[in-house]
Order: structure tokens, then C-alpha cells, then sequence
């Protein structure tokens, strides 16, 4: 054998090693509850928690204490502008403007 076909030899197992390390990890079919069956073993495992899991884990967690959460604010009052020409006005949510709102 020469050294041409012996390092061509030694790439194809490389090759071969990384797309079999690719292949052993695989994401599956997985059903609502994020299981599956695995065809070679027969047995059914989880990758990932079910939405009946998630919702049970967020019921388990506690509420933070009625101190803990932000009270809202009282809107705040428009803030009036004025125009070049003299006029007052307030922004609407829309991004018009509102010469009545002052």
C-alpha cells in the first residue's frame, strides 16, 4: 500500500467516526408530550417535559407576596404641547394631535 491510499483509508474513518456520533443523537418524532418510541429497544422515554407537566411545575410555584408586585400607576396627565404658531395640544395614542386635550 502506498501513503496516498493509507491517508485516504484513515479520512474515510474519520469520516465515518464523526457521522456516526452525529447519528446516535437524534431528535425523533416526538408526540404533544414530547415522548417516543425507540424502534431498537422498544422503549417509550421523554426529551422534554408535557404541557401537563410544565402546567403542574408553574401551579407548584409559589405567587410572589402582594408587596412584591407593582401596583399600576394613575395614568399620567397628557402632556400639553405647544405650536410653533401658539396652539396647545396633547399626542393621542394613535400619534395624532389633539387640540382639545389641553
Amino acid at each position: 500500500m502506498n501513503a496516498r491510499s493509507t491517508a485516504l483509508r484513515g479520512l474515510a474513518v474519520v469520516v465515518l467516526m464523526i457521522v456516526s456520533v452525529d447519528l446516535t443523537a437524534h431528535p425523533g418524532g416526538l408526540n404533544a408530550e414530547g415522548c417516543h418510541n425507540n424502534r431498537k429497544t422498544g422503549d417509550y422515554h421523554c426529551h422534554r417535559a408535557s404541557a401537563i407537566q410544565r402546567a403542574q411545575q408553574a401551579a407548584a410555584t409559589p405567587a410572589p407576596p402582594a408587596s412584591a408586585v407593582p401596583q399600576p400607576s394613575a395614568p399620567a396627565a397628557p402632556t400639553c404641547h405647544t405650536g410653533p404658531r401658539g396652539g396647545r395640544y396633547t399626542i393621542t395614542k394613535s400619534g395624532k394631535k389633539n387640540y382639545h386635550g389641553c
